[in-house]
């Protein structure tokens, strides 16, 4: 059976990968004046969104399912990811798990899958000709599964080998750690892959149960992007997905997670020559009206083309290696994460100043229009310089057809509201004003986690 590697998202999916899907929604035209996507719901729950893009002879199907780490307990642990394993390489109902994987090879499609805190997301790229393939399969494996407990001890296996090598991968494994302190007490705080305990004990009745009340239609989106014509690609949704059975689904209630009560501190020692310092806050949800700045402030601090985070890090006294910041949206909650690589020496330097500097980031310059007079000429226009990068990210994201069929596929079941918000503009509209009151509630009122990995025997 081939094997490809399915990503377990620990933290969820950045927002300005989701945003390259709001971006594509312009209600552009193709040359007939049809319009190049359509929102639409079948009656039995299903939610779909079909956009045309017809620069390569592809098409990219996404579905996302509204089963994660989020809607299991402490004993079922980890089961919305093998889960996710067992939907890509075991069999189904009329299919073992060799013969899909062959049908794939043999009309040319990668397939792979993911799976976060909110949602669990399979794709399928392959040739245009072989779409009504493509849609079948899908469906097939996700609302046909056949459970085995001889094929879930295999699978289990599998997953429990990949939890293992979790650990050589240090920024992986601190990023796990970062998300289990940040969301200690909450849903999200659960890894995504479980516990090897957890794991162990997972039963293929308790799989199964799982597997009914949550992969059914109405707790499913369906994004298809690509080489088609809109009308036929409808039919052809239709027509494939329009007998599954409809059923309720009782979803998850969450709540977002408590402000920390003081920062947390975590050191472990693992086979490394370098340090990993990891530092991270609580930050908006993915439908909380601060997601822009927040984006912006990540651009501006961490991930730009001058990051703001390297003048106290790396100025005079050199203290970090790498630097990199995320901020990741979820749909009851977020996070933002700073990353660095380090001489194990500076670590206690590197995270003081870190969070000295974000701490006091409400006082910042992010504009030209911050400063008067001549000290115009020398000052650097962070504000600007972010919102352009973030501006051809999104345009080089929407690039991607199977990039954006996961975005569109994620952003259904996140969203709060049916329309889509105006990306763009929100961006063009924040001042600096907006973003020191963005970093006065975010960074200068919070408690943080800080992870640090070092050097030593485990």
């Amino acid at each position: 059976m081939t094997r490809v590697r399915t990503k377990a998202a620990y933290g969820g999916f950045a927002l300005i990968a989701l945003a390259s899907a709001l971006a594509a929604l312009s209600g552009g035209q193709t040359p007939s004046g049809a319009p190049r996507e359509k929102e639409f719901s079948l009656d039995n729950g299903l939610r779909v969104f079909l956009c045309e893009k017809r620069d390569l002879p592809l098409v990219n199907i996404a579905a996302a399912v509204d089963a994660g780490s989020k809607d299991e307990t402490d004993e079922t642990n980890g089961l919305a990811h093998l889960l996710e394993h067992y939907v890509l390489f075991r069999g189904t109902e009329t299919r073992s798990g060799s013969e899909i994987a062959r049908e794939i090879r043999r009309h040319g499609a990668y397939f792979n899958a993911r799976t976060g805190q909110d949602m669990t997301v399979f794709e399928l790229t392959l040739p245009s000709e072989h779409a009504a393939f493509g849609l079948a399969n899908q469906k097939e494996i996700l609302f046909n599964l056949k459970i085995e407990a001889g094929e879930l001890e295999a699978e289990k296996d599998v997953v429990l080998e990949e939890m293992n090598q979790i650990r050589d991968d240090p920024i992986r494994y601190g990023s796990s750690l970062l998300y289990q302190n940040l969301y200690r007490g909450h849903p999200y705080g659960r890894p995504v892959y479980g516990t090897i305990e957890s794991v162990k004990s997972l039963t293929a009745e308790r799989v199964e149960a799982f597997y009914k009340s949550r992969f059914v239609p109405a707790a499913t989106s369906l994004a298809v992007v690509g080489d088609f014509a809109l009308e036929a690609m409808e039919a052809l949704v239709r027509s494939c997905f329009d007998g599954v059975p409809k059923a309720e689904v009782v979803p998850s209630r969450i709540s977002p997670p408590s402000p920390l009560a003081k920062t947390l501190e975590v050191e472990v020692k693992l086979d490394v020559k370098e340090a990993y310092l990891l530092i991270g806050a609580l930050a908006p949800d993915y439908n909380s009206p601060d997601q822009y700045a927040a984006d912006l402030l990540t651009e501006i601090l961490g991930r730009g083309i001058s990051p703001m985070l390297l003048r106290p890090l790396k100025s005079g006294r050199d203290l970090i290696d790498i630097l990199s910041m995320s901020y990741i949206a979820l749909k009851h909650a977020g996070a933002f994460a700073v990353t660095m690589t380090l001489d194990p020496k500076k670590v206690p330097a590197a995270k003081s100043e870190a969070l000295k500097f974000l701490r006091q980031a409400r006082g910042e310059n992010f504009s030209k229009s911050d400063v008067y007079g001549d000290a115009q000429m020398y000052a650097f226009d962070f504000l600007e310089s972010s919102r352009n990068q973030i501006l051809l990210k999104l345009q080089e994201g929407r690039e991607s057809g199977l990039n954006l069929a996961v975005s569109l596929a994620m952003h259904i079941l996140l969203r709060d509201k049916p329309e889509a918000p105006d990306y763009f503009k929100a961006v063009r509209g924040l001042t600096s004003s907006d973003l020191r009151k963005a970093a006065a509630k975010y960074f200068g009122k919070t408690e943080y986690v800080v992870i640090s990995i070092v050097p030593g025997k485990t």
